[in-house]
């Protein structure tokens, strides 16, 4: 008597090794001996004003101006108020892509702000008066385009905005810092 393997058997069993030989040769996020891991960098901190090349492993390409911090910022309207024991803190940003394909990302999550106690703060989504986001953070440029909007923050009352920071959160690269003055 013949052993017969149940139909749909054989492609499952194919599909498994299929899996478990790819996984295999997925590599490991964490450090190996002998191979350098892509790092990011740091850009020494310039002024509110100072355009500096944003860019990461991805290709991206940019040229990054905090153009305001406004600190503290008022809301944009009645129903946007921020947490108790918080203010809300604007940072005004023009994005250059200087690179040659479409930029696409969100800079709500590409910028945080260093709070005078030292902590990073990341981005809400409230609206502030006088400073449009840039379309719930999203913004797209085709190559040489730009595009600017503000990202706003909640900051404790008491601390205030010493330090702002955009740079790729995904992929290593340059990130670039502002001291306001």
């Amino acid at each position: 008597m013949m052993n017969r393997t149940p139909p749909g058997m054989t492609a499952l069993t194919i599909a498994a090794g299929l899996t478990l030989a790819a996984l295999a040769g997925c590599s490991s996020s964490q450090a190996q001996p002998g191979k350098t891991q892509p790092a990011f960098t740091s850009l020494s901190p310039g002024p509110v004003g100072a355009t500096f090349p944003v860019s990461d492993s991805s290709g991206t390409k940019l040229d990054v101006t905090v153009q305001k911090v406004i600190d503290p910022a008022s809301s944009a309207s009645k129903y946007s108020k921020p947490a108790s024991g918080r203010h809300f803190a604007g940072v005004q940003l023009r994005v250059k892509n200087a690179g040659t394909a479409t930029y696409q990302n969100n800079v709500n999550n590409e910028t945080a702000v260093v709070l005078s106690n030292g902590k990073t703060q990341h981005a809400d989504y409230n609206p502030i008066a006088g400073c449009g986001n840039f379309d719930n953070g999203q913004i797209k440029l085709a190559s040489g385009k730009s595009g600017t909007g503000c990202v706003t923050f909640q900051v404790p009352n008491g601390d205030k905005v010493s330090a702002v920071r955009y740079g790729n959160t995904v992929f290593p690269g340059t990130t670039a810092e502002w001291r306001p003055s």
